[in-house]
């Protein structure tokens, strides 16, 4: 057989540059370096501004609840939905988007909102009465609060359900790169395999072509 037929055919053992290295496939869980990511912290809250919108909620929801005894049915049934999914204890949505759109230590910024949540929550207790807060719509209380409780109350609430929500929101958001990940480099192997398909198809039309006709 003249030597040009194997010419652009690759053998068994060809292997094609460009083909991306397949990801690594990362741990559901693991333990977090709390060292470093304490030392991580000031620079990932500079690096995303959108880790003050937590902030903008919480201080948010404390100025509409106060101001929802004035406001009209309309505005107030608005309002105390609001209050319902961002501000009232536990306020999972706002320590979510907290710790989906931390890049690391998202348990650690969790935990942040969850001390300033029990600031805020305390304040609204205090100022106005605990039924309303967990219920806009109840009676506010007359009975006398015991305050060092109330902060102790909410302080454990804050930063349990703020670091919980926080590691699940950062669990999920790697969860959804990771999912990315392997789509592109699913994308990428076909990609490769069509390129080696159309090789192999060129190859043997030029062996056919080749071939000397009777």
């Amino acid at each position: 057989m003249p030597a040009d037929e194997f010419d652009g055919v690759e053998g068994p053992d060809y292997i094609d540059a460009t083909a991306p290295p397949a990801p690594e496939r990362k741990p559901l869980f693991k333990m977090p370096n709390i060292r470093e990511d304490v030392r991580a912290l000031p620079s990932i809250i500079r690096s995303r501004p959108i880790l003050f919108l937590p902030l903008v909620l919480l201080v948010g929801g404390l100025g509409i609840f106060l101001a929802l005894p004035g406001l009209s049915p309309d505005i107030a049934g608005i309002a105390g939905y609001y209050i319902q999914f961002f501000f009232a204890p536990p306020a999972l949505f706002t320590f979510f988007i907290a710790g989906f759109f931390a890049p690391r230590a998202s348990y650690l910024v969790g935990f942040i909102y969850g001390l300033i949540a029990a600031a805020v929550w305390s304040i609204a207790i205090l100022a106005v009465g605990r039924s309303a807060v967990v219920d806009p719509a109840a009676p506010v209380s007359t009975a006398p609060l015991d305050t060092p409780m109330v902060l102790l109350n909410m302080l454990v609430i804050g930063v349990l359900y703020g670091t919980l929500a926080g590691a699940l929101a950062g669990w999920y958001r790697e969860f959804l790169r990771g999912i990315q990940e392997r789509g592109k480099a699913r994308r990428a192997v076909k990609e490769v395999d069509e390129r080696a398909r159309r090789r192999e198809e060129r190859a043997e039309a030029r062996r056919v072509a080749k071939r000397p006709t009777s």
